[in-house]
C-alpha cells in the first residue's frame, strides 16, 4: 500500500476533470472493478460541485483538498476538505422521494446519493476545515 495521495486545487467547476482523474487513480490502485467507477465518479462530482457552489462566497473560490488512500486491496477511502462555510451533509434531511419532482424542494439528492453508494461516510470539522470522507469497495 502506498502512502495517501493528495491534491489541492481551487473550488471551481473547471477543476472537476482533475478531481475525477485523480480519484480514478486511487480506484486503479485499489483495484476497484469497472462496475463501481460510475458510482465513484458520481460521488466525487457531487461532493466537489457542492463545495464549488456553496462553500465559498461567489466569485472567491477557496481551496479544496482531495486525498485518497487504499486501506486494503479492493477498498478506497476518499476525503474532500474545504475551508468554507461549516456544513455537515450527514445531518441534512433526506429528500422525500415519494413527492412528485415538481413538489420537491431543490437540493438534498446529493446526500441521498452519498448514503446510497458509499460503503462508509463520515464528516468532521477540524481546524477550520470541513472534512467529508467516504469509502467505496469492490463489492457489487
Amino acid at each position: 500500500m502506498r502512502t495517501p495521495q493528495s491534491l489541492t486545487l481551487l473550488a471551481k467547476a473547471d477543476s472537476l476533470g482533475c478531481v475525477t482523474q485523480f480519484v480514478r487513480e486511487g480506484a486503479r490502485e485499489a483495484n476497484l472493478p469497472e462496475s463501481r467507477l460510475g458510482e465513484l465518479d458520481l460521488l466525487s462530482e457531487e461532493i466537489f460541485m457542492n463545495i464549488a457552489r456553496h462553500s465559498y462566497p461567489a466569485g472567491a473560490p477557496g481551496p479544496v483538498s482531495v486525498s485518497y488512500s487504499v486501506p486494503h486491496p479492493g477498498e478506497l477511502a476518499v476525503e474532500f476538505g474545504d475551508q468554507g462555510v461549516e456544513f455537515n451533509p450527514l445531518t441534512a434531511p433526506m429528500p422525500d422521494l415519494t413527492l412528485e419532482i415538481s413538489q420537491r424542494p431543490i437540493g438534498g439528492l446529493g446526500v441521498f446519493l452519498l448514503r446510497r453508494f458509499a460503503d462508509s461516510l463520515s464528516y468532521r470539522r477540524e481546524q477550520g476545515w470541513n472534512r467529508l470522507t467516504f469509502g467505496i469497495s469492490s463489492k457489487p
